[in-house]
């Protein structure tokens, strides 16, 4: 069993003196400076960005993602380092997808006795020529469609989680615009 500990009145009005100088920013430019301070330290980047990933990248997004949504209030804020999480998420799809038909598209390449646009891709002579004759093999992209449905279908997979990301996005969204809504008309902040 622990002993309580009685605190003198003089050190009770010693810290709540104390307490009184520490009150944060007073001014608006001070304000104005820590106001992001919960957002920055719950949106970091050690837990988004990935190897392969631009940090700078990730950064840029997120202030420009604050502007957009401007939360205030820590309700607010919360829900959009969701959205940010999520929207960042939702960029990598892409890259996810692209990697996935090169793949597939280099190791039919590979395999078979065709002639090898994968060189063309990959050289650094690439020209607009390379592209025309890149283009008109669009069927490439088709087996490797085809072969990716028939092996692991990672297409399909990330189709689901791309739809899955969007409806929270969304979700997340509406809950943020309502919030703001209601701090606008005077409810909750």
């Amino acid at each position: 069993m622990t002993k309580l500990k009685i605190v003198s009145d003089r050190k009770i009005r010693a810290n709540r003196e104390n307490a009184k100088k520490s009150t944060g920013p007073v001014t608006f430019e001070g304000k104005q400076k820590v106001a992001g301070n919960a957002i920055t330290h719950a949106l970091t980047a050690e837990r988004l960005v990935i190897i392969g990933e631009n940090l700078e990248e990730f950064n840029t997004f997120k202030e420009s993602m604050l502007k957009i949504y401007e939360p205030v209030g820590a309700y607010e804020e919360e829900i959009f380092i969701k959205i940010v999480e999520i929207k960042w998420k939702l960029r990598r799809v892409t890259s996810i997808e692209t990697g996935i038909f090169g793949n597939e598209i280099l190791e039919f390449d590979a395999d078979s006795n065709k002639p090898k646009f994968s060189d063309k891709i990959l050289g650094q002579s690439f020209t607009h020529q390379h592209q025309k004759s890149v283009n008109k093999n669009q069927s490439l992209i088709g087996v490797a469609f085809t072969r990716d449905s028939n092996a692991g279908s990672a297409l399909l997979k990330l189709n689901t989680i791309e739809g899955r990301l969007i409806s929270r996005s969304q979700m997340y969204e509406d809950l943020l615009f309502r919030a703001q809504k209601r701090r606008k008309k005077g409810g909750r902040k």
